[in-house]
């Protein structure tokens, strides 16, 4: 075990609508070239962050090898949280599993690494963080559009001021596009010492895999294959001030055409 750079997309969503061969390959592909500034070796690294209607982690997990593809393989890890994604008998990438869980508030908190799940909309956010950081994970406040705002912005306002820098990471995805500022709580978080991770937030429409690893950082440290989840928790939780951000939000047009599929995907669920 020695000194690894993992780049990582730290919001990625699996659907059954996607090529999963054609996710990996391009999510692999993408972080690999979106890195190559800061260090041309890179072990690529995804963190499922999948909704409440979804379990495709556990899919690929209890039945790895029907999802075989062209020499692309899944690997079950021995700890329930990864899957090791080969190519040729060697890792191309890791798979954590970790979910998106909705607060009483209506906010969003990451469960990174951990395979903790709770209902949406039954715990408060101070609950929901509690329960992330008693599974071993990694509890992350995701900012997404027009939900930071007034009473929903002043709890994320007040997470940022009574949480030490150590209990909780911030999310950037895709999704705030490349002229919407830098958000005012995204500010005060990242000046008061938070790490602030970035992830793809791939959607729920075909094609949309080809976006993984577009968006993300990386993170250097030890990583042991033999033990990759308690490395990935151990390495960025004591390493997260030095992530780097890599990649590119989305512009202006993108954005407006994403946001506009998944409203009309959100009115079907309801």
């Amino acid at each position: 075990m020695g000194k690894t750079t993992l780049a990582i997309d730290g919001h990625v969503h699996l659907y059954p609508v996607y090529d999963l061969k054609n996710a990996v390959e391009s999510g692999v592909r993408n972080l690999t070239d979106q890195s190559k500034k800061i260090n041309s070796k890179v072990t690529p690294v995804w963190l499922l962050v999948e909704r409440s209607d979804a379990n495709f982690f556990n899919q690929i997990y209890q039945s790895p090898n029907q999802y075989e593809n062209d020499g692309v393989k899944f690997k079950k890890g021995n700890d329930g949280l990864t899957i090791v994604v080969e190519k040729n008998k060697k890792p191309i990438l890791y798979m954590f599993a970790g979910r998106q869980l909705v607060t009483k508030e209506g906010l969003e908190v990451l469960s990174l690494v951990s395979n903790l799940n709770i209902p949406d909309r039954q715990k408060s956010i101070d609950e929901v963080i509690q329960a992330v950081i008693d599974s071993g994970g990694i509890p992350t406040l995701n900012w997404a559009p027009g939900k930071w705002f007034f009473g929903r912005g002043k709890v994320i306002a007040q997470q940022i001021q009574k949480k030490s820098i150590n209990e909780i990471f911030i999310g950037e995805t895709t999704l705030r596009n490349t002229l919407w500022p830098e958000p005012k709580l995204i500010k005060q978080a990242r000046k008061k010492g938070f790490p602030v991770i970035a992830g793809s937030d791939p959607l729920p429409f075909k094609g949309e895999e080809k976006g993984i690893g577009s968006f993300g950082f990386t993170i250097e440290g030890e990583f042991d294959p033999e033990q990759p989840a308690q490395s990935l928790q151990n390495l960025m939780k004591s390493n997260g001030k030095d992530v780097q951000i890599i990649g590119k939000r989305n512009d202006v047009f993108t954005f407006a055409r994403r946001q506009y599929k998944i409203m009309m995907e959100k009115s079907t669920r309801k």
